[in-house]
């Protein structure tokens, strides 16, 4: 079964968007996947769960 998905939106400044967008590109990944690890990393960063599974 896959997986449910949510949009997330947001504004950041033109030369990261950018550099974003390049570094996904050399890097043959999707945005998607790099915004989703970006998010995950964060969240470990400052201990909180990264599903729902935490909630439980």
């Amino acid at each position: 079964m896959a997986q449910e998905s949510r949009e997330v939106r947001g504004r950041i400044p033109k030369d990261l968007k950018i550099a974003f967008e390049v570094a996904c590109v050399r890097m043959e990944i999707t945005q998607a996947a790099a915004l989703e690890e970006a998010i995950r990393d964060w969240l470990v960063k400052k201990g909180l769960p990264t599903s729902d599974e935490g909630k439980r």
